[in-house]
């Protein structure tokens, strides 16, 4: 994906759109996940008190999800077809 005007940081550094940080496998904070698979923030603060998804702790305030392992996490509440 090409970002044809890309935003700076504080120190100038380029930081991605948002669109394109769900195809980045960097650590996201909780609203970009959140926006990756398609629920609220509230729900991510939800999912991550009860444990149903991985996160990593950098500090007081400080989350961050990868994506990859978020989704699976999530697979294993897929209800599979009962016949």
């Amino acid at each position: 994906m090409v970002i044809l005007n890309p935003r700076k940081n504080a120190h100038g550094a380029s930081v991605p759109a948002p669109e394109s940080a769900a195809n980045d496998p960097a650590l996201l904070k909780r609203r970009q996940i959140a926006r990756a698979i398609n629920v609220s923030p509230r729900t991510i603060d939800n999912w991550q008190k009860q444990k149903k998804i991985p996160f990593l702790k950098l500090g007081v305030r400080c989350v961050r999800f990868y994506l990859p392992s978020v989704l699976a996490a999530l697979r294993r509440f897929e209800v599979k077809e009962v016949k």
